[in-house]
């Protein structure tokens, strides 16, 4: 029986449409996701923002659609806006990927962000297609803002009747999603990143490549780095980070930010003001962050909301101590005072300036980071492998 059905895959594929907002979403974490189902026999279809791509350029964003073009993706753009969008252009995007459903008999969907959570529920309703949805951080967290709740809460559990799986990256998230209407509730612990690739570089080769990053940004031995990475916007927070290093009106401290974003004028406008553009500097997009890493002493990563934070999982992996946010997806790796410091409130520039503070004169402890592993690749893309083949293939 499972061998016929695996000829009648061959066959006949199933067709899965995976659906986000934007293409840095789907760049960014979900490639390894492509590459399992394509594994599986699968024909892969693309449905995003491919001409307001996110946090990466437009030169990247088409680079990348030719690149999944070759692997033999199918791309569709589809005109998401960010955030929560608006009636009429959500109304054009629910339009575009219905067409996209029916005219490529697609078999299931994988829809990720918010606002492609709900028109690739709405769609797959309206279609009666099967979907999953991987929530990349609910937008209400615990001790979270009530206005969140109230907004955002109603609509996550209304859309989760229409729901074949949700998929979640963090605990807290797990937790609530098991008192949703969704059929199926998974946890995951992240999209995959190389944990095991991090953890195995040898000593050396992180000092070489510290004293080299180091010395391209000007950052002398005796200077405190500071790092933080993602995109240039309100959640992201960068502005608190900005205001807590005038506060603390130290010249040995330096600051670098690597991401793109709206927010980019603003910023320098802020480190112009506050008189910290010798301390300061916006890196803009950078392919290889494993040497930013090296060469900081400390990653700032304040972000107001985050499902798992990326961006600080990939420093903790290479043994920067990191400054986090409390009721995030950052509490499950940064489990103790040796990892770093989780803050209450991300937009107190007194709190956040105390624990830059502290991570300056803490000391320098050894710690275990074993308990990391559960977030690489190899574990990560078996678990959505089972999912996959469940959901999607009935195995």
């Amino acid at each position: 029986m499972k061998e016929g059905r695996i000829m009648s895959n061959l066959i006949n594929p199933p067709r899965i449409l995976i659906l986000a907002t934007t293409a840095s979403m789907i760049e960014q974490f979900n490639m390894h996701n492509i590459m399992i189902l394509k594994s599986l026999g699968v024909k892969v279809h693309v449905g995003t923002n491919f001409e307001e791509p996110g946090n990466i350029t437009q030169k990247k964003s088409s680079e990348f659609r030719q690149k999944l073009e070759k692997m033999d993706v199918t791309c569709h753009q589809v005109d998401f806006l960010r955030g929560v969008g608006n009636h009429k252009q959500n109304k054009k995007a629910l339009v575009e990927v219905i067409s996209v459903i029916k005219e490529n008999k697609i078999s299931g969907i994988h829809a990720h962000s918010p606002l492609g959570g709900i028109i690739g529920r709405r769609a797959a309703h309206k279609t009666n297609t099967k979907i999953i949805y991987t929530t990349h951080g609910f937008q209400f967290f615990k001790h979270g803002r009530i206005r969140d709740w109230l907004l955002f809460f109603p609509v996550e559990l209304f859309y989760s009747k229409w729901t074949d799986a949700i998929i979640t990256i963090n605990k807290q998230d797990y937790d609530c999603a098991k008192h949703m209407f969704a059929k199926r509730q998974y946890y995951i612990p992240g999209v995959g990143t190389d944990i095991l690739d991090s953890l195995s570089t040898s000593d050396e080769s992180k000092e070489s490549l510290r004293k080299e990053v180091r010395a391209k940004l000007g950052i002398a031995d005796d200077e405190y780095l500071i790092i933080s990475v993602g995109e240039l916007n309100n959640n992201k927070n960068h502005e608190t980070v900005i205001k807590a290093i005038s506060k603390l009106n130290n010249p040995k401290i330096k600051y670098v930010i690597a991401g793109i974003g709206k927010k980019r004028k603003q910023l320098t406008s802020l480190i112009q003001q506050l008189g910290l553009s010798s301390q300061i500097k916006l890196l803009g997009y950078q392919d290889d962050l494993n040497g930013l890493y090296y060469a900081a002493d400390l990653n700032a990563f304040i972000s107001k909301r985050e499902g798992l934070g990326l961006g600080g999982l990939d420093g903790v992996a290479r043994g920067v101590y990191i400054i986090g946010t409390m009721n995030t997806g950052m509490a499950d790796y940064i489990v103790n005072n040796d990892i770093g410091i989780l803050i209450d409130d991300p937009v107190n520039v007194q709190e956040v300036s105390d624990a830059i503070n502290i991570s300056m004169h803490r000391k320098h402890n050894k710690k275990s980071l074993e308990f990391l592993k559960k977030f690489d690749y190899s574990f990560v893309d078996k678990t959505m492998q089972d999912i996959y083949r469940k959901e999607f293939l009935g195995q």
